[in-house]
């Protein structure tokens, strides 16, 4: 689990850093910048609260697997459009918001997914962990993204992201764990 989310992770923040680049490279507006940053993060505000109370109600291994399918299919619909030339900037912007509406509820079910992993005693440690695996990517996704943007392009960014969510994926269908039990009453 712990690799393939870092490798996911890190796939994320390629794409979140290569859509900036390519947006400014289509346009020349920073506006634009700003209207993909309030397209992926206005979902949180509308969504978060749903993707919760699902998570709660639902198996989080499956809503995780659901969302992370979700998510690596919109890296490759964008990876597609950019590499056949054929990316638009309504396109960044609509796969930035179906983005931010796929983590919505993939980030509810997520954090919460660390008790269904570990035993309490370990807790301390898998939130550590967890706060590692989360800033390796926010710092080396960057970079990569910058490298592989000048070398090949940003649609590889956005395929290496789809390709990253594999990892997770696997991950999670991978795992053994205690049957979901739903609670009976909110």
């Amino acid at each position: 689990w712990f690799y393939g989310q870092t490798a996911s992770l890190m796939g994320t923040w390629m794409q979140t850093t290569a859509q900036g680049f390519l947006i400014y490279e289509l346009t020349h507006s920073a506006a634009y910048l700003g209207y993909i940053g309030f397209a992926g993060g206005i979902p949180s505000w509308l969504f978060m609260l749903f993707g919760g109370v699902i998570s709660d109600r639902m198996a989080r291994r499956k809503l995780m697997v659901i969302t992370q399918v979700s998510m690596m299919l919109l890296a490759f619909v964008l990876g597609a459009l950019t590499l056949s030339g054929l990316v638009q900037p309504w396109h960044i912007i609509l796969l930035a918001f179906l983005l931010g509406v796929a983590n919505a509820f993939d980030a509810p079910a997520r954090q919460s997914f660390t008790l269904e992993m570990v035993d309490r005693e370990d807790l301390t440690n898998a939130i550590a962990l967890n706060a590692a695996m989360f800033n390796t990517g926010t710092a080396v996704g960057p970079a990569i993204a910058g490298l592989f943007y000048v070398w090949f392009g940003p649609g590889w960014c956005f395929l290496i992201n789809g390709i990253s969510f594999l990892f997770v994926i696997g991950a999670l269908l991978k795992m053994k764990l205690k049957p979901f039990v739903r609670p009976e009453k909110y």
